[in-house]
């Protein structure tokens, strides 16, 4: 059973809630006549068959309607048979950014810490005082929330990695650990060599790792982490071959401190410390101060990508533009950030203002100031002619065609950040891919008519249209009843409890 936590103690999931996900099946052959499929540098919708075994696909075949039925081919590959019909099948969401813990803060007074930096005048204080326990059901509801959003495997950057992996491993949510490394600055100053070698206890874990969870090398940013530390973070990536995962020129007081110390940009510093050659990848979040110098550094070593998080950035700074790191040939992926600072999980969201980023510009241009002041024709025309411009050149990217478009920006949250981590695949269907997959009802209203699905998925909220979900292969809550499942579940239920319990101390401890 799942009970309230005693004596400021960790509850310990001991068995597996079934209204949140089923036992493991041995071999579990989905089958649907819309399934999306790589097709070369883009996605295709077929009918396709879906092998799963052990937490990953195993064969992706051709549906053969004409040929014999379904049944025959589940007894012939020895699977169990779950046939979906005409539902659509695609891979679940991969959120590359997130700090899951902090759905503690959601809707928290921001608007003094906003007008300088949220991270050390807001979250620096309150997570002095968290105790893992705290983290490990804070985590577990952030976990929940990404679930109920259709993301399959999270990045998550955070103190107490353990605590974040174990909440991993009691919602069944896959997942990235990358214990925060901080020695100059930061609620960890003291322990970072402890976060260290819990780092590489996670990457060396068989029994998380045979659930979906893995390890990243996590330094908080460059004006938090010494020239020491960021060498030693290298020596780890390259010893358990593990990505870094860290924040760079995410605020101005960070360029300030770099720039004093070292005379120059933050992303030059590790140019020259030699952390962007030589880790065997790297995922830097945010990027708000990478200037056009710092992005060719970023392109010369091509295991290097950048975060994108643009309603978590209006928040605490600005949205990247990232129309120059795709002009800059910079690989990028699109994620979330904290529910503390966009109040929201939901990557679809994220997915609207990557579009529509490629015209708001447009009301702050000389052009529009000038309409504003004029009110005439010719003025109104030169502001459409600027719209146009920036619309080409937006940060979708110049496609001749809509849909074309939509698969790239779909293709940040799934395919693209699914290929950043050496141990594993996700984000597509295919042979060797963790088996995160989503099945929708695109007769569901906020789908319907469902004719257009890739414009629909990336334009749309649709998450209530989820019919099921499978996480390393194993049914997520029941099938054409998910969000309720989920959220009528005991682990849901009782980490509410508990999670609200822990949150009424700690801000009683922030508040003294």
């Amino acid at each position: 059973m799942w009970g309230r936590a005693i004596n400021n103690e960790p509850r310990i999931a001991v068995k597996s809630d079934p209204m949140v996900f089923s036992a493991p099946h041995d071999r579990t052959l989905l089958v649907s006549r819309r399934t999306v499929l790589p097709d070369g540098d883009g996605l295709v919708i077929e009918p396709a068959s879906i092998l799963m075994e052990g937490g990953y696909i195993q064969a992706v075949w051709p549906l053969d309607l004409e040929g014999s039925g379904v049944d025959a081919l589940a007894v012939r590959a020895g699977a169990r048979l779950i046939d979906l019909g005409d539902r659509l099948v695609t891979p679940a969401f991969v959120n590359a950014h997130t700090h899951l813990a902090l759905s503690a803060l959601r809707a928290a007074e921001l608007e003094s810490a906003t007008a300088g930096n949220m991270v050390e005048r807001f979250f620096f204080l309150v997570e002095a005082a968290m105790e893992p326990a705290d983290v490990r059901a804070f985590a577990r509801l952030g976990a929940l929330e990404s679930m109920l959003h259709g993301v399959g495997l999270v990045w998550d950057h955070y103190y107490e990695g353990t605590a974040v992996a174990d909440a991993l491993m009691d919602t069944g949510l896959c997942g990235v650990v990358a214990p925060t490394l901080q020695d100059e600055r930061g609620p960890r100053c003291e322990g970072w060599d402890v976060a260290l070698a819990e780092t590489e206890a996670l990457a060396t874990d068989s029994r998380r790792i045979a659930r979906g969870i893995f390890a990243s090398v996590g330094p908080h940013a460059t004006d938090t982490v010494s020239a020491s530390l960021w060498q030693r973070a290298v020596e780890v990536a390259n010893r358990v071959q593990i990505p870094i995962h860290s924040h760079l020129a995410q605020s101005i007081e960070e360029v300030r401190r770099v720039y004093e110390r070292y005379h120059c940009s933050p992303t030059e510093w590790l140019a020259r410390l030699g952390v962007l050659e030589a880790a065997p990848q790297g995922l830097w979040a945010h990027a708000l101060y990478a200037s056009r110098s710092d992005l060719s550094l970023l392109r010369q070593n091509g295991h290097n990508a950048l975060v994108y998080c643009p309603y978590s950035q209006l928040v605490f700074g600005f949205p990247a533009r990232v129309s120059e790191w795709r002009s800059a040939r910079v690989p990028w992926v699109v994620a979330t950030d904290c529910a503390a600072s966009n109040d929201s999980m939901n990557l679809q969201k994220e997915l609207r203002f990557v579009e529509g980023q490629r015209t708001v510009g447009t009301v702050f241009t000389p052009a529009y100031e000038r309409f504003l002041e004029t009110g005439r024709l010719e003025d109104a025309e030169l502001v459409w002619q600027r719209r146009e411009a920036f619309h080409r050149t937006g940060a979708g990217g110049n496609h001749d065609k809509v849909g074309d478009r939509c698969q790239d920006v779909l293709s940040r949250v799934w395919q693209r950040p699914g290929v950043l981590h050496p141990q594993f695949t996700v984000g597509a269907i295919v042979p060797g891919a963790l088996a995160n997959l989503l099945v929708w009802d695109t007769d569901h209203p906020s789908f319907w008519p469902g004719h257009a699905p890739f414009r629909t998925l990336s334009m749309g909220d649709t998450t209530l249209a989820i019919y099921a979900m499978y996480i390393m292969g194993r049914e997520i809550g029941v099938p054409g009843d998910f969000h309720r499942s989920l959220i009528r579940s005991e682990i849901y239920r009782d980490t509410v409890g508990e999670a609200s319990e822990r949150l009424g101390r700690l801000l009683e401890k922030y508040s003294m």
